[in-house]
């Protein structure tokens, strides 16, 4: 059950997504003439806030649960989406939406993957690739669904009032009922184990396995990794925002660039799962790395589209690959670190991969509205994929008696 409250959750977190905000970009520009930066400044804004939230969000998780989290934040993103369906200044769409982005971002997605990371180790990369299929199915859904109830009804408002009923739906019950933290809590161990048989070889275990947030970043796999996902978010988010404009401006009707988008999201859920069941059998970090070198090559794929088959060929390809690496993503903090402290290691790279997230969409809008093209970020997404891809390469996993050992020289010597 907390894998299923996990996946309504995420679900739900989908509804202040990059594609989202997308589908409303053309009847924005069309209506109040704000431009694409503009308007990619309200997911900038909420990166920022994300940033900035996330090691606190990180702290009560690990203290407390993501009951404490989700329920009210989704509440707060359903109101908001109803504010967001009566605005007629700039400063309302900043104001609104970047807060629903940060409840989103840092705090509902968050605590879906923390959640089900916590309750599974061996069964973790699976586990997480069932929950992060729901932001998949979602992102193919939600804006086909948006671009619809625009199209039928004329009137782009209705489209955000659509999105606050599914997230009132899908992100307060379920996750205030079954979300727990960990199975400790509950008297049960992760994957269903039996307990150990005596308190020194459970200690022994979780000794050997958990890192604190001091002993992770002194080792080069935690500044590695951290830098690979902030490449990750700086280009993954630029890309989801700017993908259905970007093939509006190639050719595509609305709902055909819709349509690319919904197929790109059905790969990612396939790749999702795919890159989990493989990671099990493998380790994250390198089923991560290919993932990341299937994106640089899948973007490159988007650089070439001029009609809608062009469009299903980099939806299936970048789709797959960007799928593995958002589970991945979600189950390498666990395999590297453990558990105990996952909500703050995690939270503590977050500023900075938050910030690279929130300014991907608003430079990549920057240099469309003075170049008219999005060949030249898109090119450079390539290589910051690939580069993402070496820094994992080198991101060994960390051995405790790497971290202890200086500790006892120091001990040694003073005495």
């Amino acid at each position: 059950m907390v894998t299923a409250a996990a996946f309504s959750a995420a679900v739900g977190s989908v509804v202040f997504f990059n594609p989202v905000l997308g589908v409303f970009v053309r009847p924005l520009e069309d209506e109040f003439g704000w431009g694409r930066a503009q308007i990619s400044l309200a997911l900038t804004l909420g990166g920022f806030a994300a940033a900035f939230a996330s090691p606190v969000v990180g702290a009560i998780l690990d203290r407390r649960g993501g009951r404490w989290i989700v329920p009210p934040a989704a509440a707060v993103m359903a109101v908001l989406l109803v504010a967001l369906s009566r605005i007629n200044a700039l400063w309302q769409l900043l104001l609104l939406y970047s807060i629903g982005r940060a409840l989103a971002v840092g705090a509902v997605n968050a605590s879906a993957f923390v959640a089900v990371s916590n309750w599974f180790v061996r069964r973790r990369p699976l586990a997480v690739a069932l929950v992060a299929l729901g932001p998949r199915l979602a992102m193919a859904a939600f804006p086909l669904l948006v671009a619809v109830v625009i199209e039928a009804t004329g009137d782009w408002r209705n489209g955000w009032l659509a999105l606050a009923g599914i997230i009132a739906v899908v992100g307060i019950v379920p996750p205030l009922l079954f979300m727990h933290r960990r199975p400790e809590d509950r008297g049960l161990l992760p994957d269903g184990d039996a307990a150990p048989t005596d308190a020194t070889e459970a200690a022994a275990i979780a000794l050997e396995s958990d890192f604190t947030l001091r002993e992770a970043a002194h080792t080069r796999a935690y500044w590695l990794v951290g830098f690979a996902i902030a490449l990750l978010m700086f280009c993954g988010g630029s890309v989801n925002f700017h993908q259905i404009p970007y093939l509006e401006g190639q050719g595509l009707a609305a709902t055909d660039a819709a349509l690319v988008v919904a197929v790109f999201s059905l790969m990612g859920a396939a790749g999702g799962l795919l890159g989990g069941a493989i990671a099990t059998r493998l380790t994250a970090r390198w089923t991560m790395m290919a993932t990341m070198v299937g994106q640089a090559l899948g973007i490159l794929l988007l650089v070439g589209v001029t009609d809608v088959r062009g469009g299903m060929v980099y939806a299936v390809v970048y789709g797959l690959f960007f799928g593995g690496t958002v589970t991945l993503n979600q189950v390498i903090y666990a395999d590297l670190f453990g558990r105990r402290s996952l909500g703050v290691i995690r939270g503590s790279f977050q500023p900075v991969q938050m910030t690279f997230n929130a300014i991907g969409p608003f430079a990549t809008g920057l240099w469309f509205e003075r170049s008219d093209s999005y060949t030249a970020p898109f090119i450079a997404f390539a290589v910051l994929f690939a580069l993402a891809a070496l820094a994992l390469a080198f991101s060994s996993p960390p051995r405790r008696a790497a971290i202890e050992a200086p500790a006892e020289a120091e001990a040694d010597a003073a005495s």
